[in-house]
């Protein structure tokens, strides 16, 4: 297991990240990859472990989630400031070449309910969590997966309530209102970088129809659409 580094911000928030890498990892391009809405690095399930074969992978805590921390409970929370927190990390790392893979924050109008209540967001025992992916109606295609494949369900149920306490309510919200204030359509086609854009068809989360936005705005783009797949 890699373990925990942290680097520190010029506002004194410290962002927490691992470096995983093989031995036989021949793609000398590292990956940085970006979390998305609450969640901690933990939550790519094994993801990053396996993308470690094949190339050097980083991955880390958004400020104030997980291990991560702000300078302070009254900080801005905008997706600008996010953003200058990876562009430090990987200036930190003295990294000059690297490709990012990053995990959509959502952009549904559930979300500013569901952060009206704690108790409708973290499960307090495994049990709950199981309970609360077998009967996802947004997912189902993932609750069918859980329930064929129990031995995941029980490790993902596990890591959802174990990570509860690391995953503050507050910054959540903070997250959310940040992601709700920031338009970047009018900036897409700024973008040189060649961008791949993968999205799962069954997602009720994230609507298909804002990855064919970005697929028409940024140019040199590819879209991957997955069918029977949900916000995974």
């Amino acid at each position: 297991m890699s373990e925990t580094c942290f680097f520190e911000q010029q506002d004194g928030s410290k962002i927490a990240y691992k470096i995983l890498k093989s031995a036989n990892a021949k793609n000398e391009v590292p990956l940085v990859m970006i979390m998305g809405l609450s969640n901690t690095k933990e939550f790519y399930f094994g993801l990053d472990e396996e993308l470690a074969k094949y190339q050097q992978v980083i991955v880390f805590d958004n400020r104030g989630i997980g291990e991560s921390t702000v300078a302070s409970p009254n900080d801005p929370m905008t997706l600008e400031l996010l953003a200058q927190d990876t562009i430090g990390l990987i200036k930190h790392l003295g990294i000059k070449r690297f490709n990012l893979l990053g995990e959509a924050m959502g952009v549904v109008q559930i979300i500013d309910k569901l952060y009206q209540s704690a108790s409708s967001i973290f499960p307090k025992t495994v049990q709950e969590a199981k309970d609360e992916f077998l009967k996802r109606e947004r997912d189902p295609n993932l609750a069918k997966y859980l329930l064929e494949n129990p031995d995941k369900l029980e490790k993902v149920a596990e890591l959802v309530v174990n990570s509860n306490p690391r995953r503050p309510l507050e910054i959540m919200k903070r997250q959310w209102e940040a992601n709700k204030k920031c338009d970047l359509t009018p900036r897409l086609k700024e973008i040189q970088t060649p961008t791949l854009i993968i999205h799962g068809e069954s997602n009720t989360m994230v609507l298909i129809e804002g990855a064919e936005i970005l697929d028409r705005e940024i140019p040199n783009t590819k879209l991957l659409k997955i069918p029977n797949v949900g916000h995974a």
